[in-house]
C-alpha cells in the first residue's frame, strides 16, 4: 500500500539519494535565445527536464516508487495508466528492475507512443476511449491481481521523486526567487513547491495551467475538485 501522508523534505532527500544513479541530474540554463523577455521575468532560466530519461520528469516520480518497493511487490509486478509520459517512466522503472510492468492506454493514444512503451519491455494494454478509463481498468486489475499501481501523480512516493526537480534548481541557482511550475494532475508542482519552501521559504511558486485545461484553477474557485472533458493536446 502506498503511504498516506503527505511527503516531507526528508522524502524528497531520500528519493534524490535513491533515484541518482538511474537519474539524470539536468541542465539548467538561462533562456537566452528568447526574442523577447517575458514581463516580470527579467532573468528566467529553463530547468531542462526534456533531457531526462524517457524525455520528461515523470522519471523521477516513477523510479522512486519502485525504489520503494517490498521484493513481494516487485516480483508480482507494476502497473498504471497513462497518456505518454508517465507510462514510459513506469516502463523504464520496470525494466530497471526486470520486472513485469504494464501499461493502460486509451484507445486514444497513437500506436507509435505504445510501441515505445514495448520497446522498454511493458506489456500495453488498450481500454476505453480515455484516460480516466483505461486509469480505472487498470486500477480494478491492480486490485484483483495484487499489483502495485503507480499513479501518476496521486501517491506520495512520485511526489517527493518529482521534488527531487527543486533540489536540482537550489543547488544549480540558489539565488531563484520565483519558480514557475506546470501544473497537470499536480504532481510536480506539489513536490516542487514543498521541496522548495522547506528549502527557502521565501521563494515564490508559480503554477501554470493550459488556458483549455484550467484544473486547479476550476476546482480552486468552485471549493471542489472539477474534472474536464478530454482536451486536445
Amino acid at each position: 500500500m502506498p503511504p498516506t501522508l503527505p511527503p516531507t523534505l526528508n522524502d524528497v532527500k531520500a528519493a534524490r539519494d535513491r533515484i541518482a544513479p538511474y537519474i539524470r541530474h539536468t541542465p539548467l540554463v538561462p533562456a537566452i535565445a528568447l526574442k523577447q523577455p517575458i514581463p516580470g521575468c527579467p532573468d528566467l532560466w529553463l530547468k531542462l527536464d526534456c533531457l531526462q530519461v524517457t524525455g520528461s520528469f515523470k522519471a523521477r516520480g516513477a523510479v522512486n516508487t519502485l525504489k520503494s518497493l517490498s521484493n513481494d511487490e516487485l516480483q508480482k509486478g507494476i502497473i498504471t495508466a497513462s497518456g505518454g509520459n508517465h507510462g514510459l517512466a513506469v516502463a523504464y522503472a520496470g525494466w530497471l528492475a526486470q520486472v513485469p510492468a504494464t501499461i493502460y492506454l486509451g484507445r486514444n493514444v497513437p500506436a507509435a507512443k505504445a510501441e515505445r512503451l514495448r520497446q522498454w519491455g511493458a506489456e500495453v494494454v488498450f481500454e476505453g476511449n480515455d484516460w480516466d478509463d483505461a486509469n480505472r481498468a487498470a486500477m480494478a486489475v491492480a486490485n484483483t491481481q495484487g499489483l502495485t499501481y503507480i499513479h501518476p501523480f496521486n501517491d506520495p512516493r512520485v511526489m517527493a521523486g518529482q521534488g527531487t526537480l527543486a533540489l536540482e534548481i537550489l543547488a544549480d541557482l540558489p539565488q531563484v526567487d520565483t519558480l514557475l511550475v506546470a501544473i497537470g494532475g499536480g504532481g510536480l508542482i506539489g513536490g516542487v513547491s514543498l521541496a522548495a519552501k522547506a528549502l527557502k521559504p521565501e521563494i515564490r511558486i508559480v503554477g501554470i495551467e493550459p488556458v483549455g485545461a484550467p484544473t486547479l484553477k476550476s476546482s480552486v474557485e468552485a471549493g471542489q475538485i472539477v474534472e474536464l472533458e478530454a482536451t486536445p493536446t
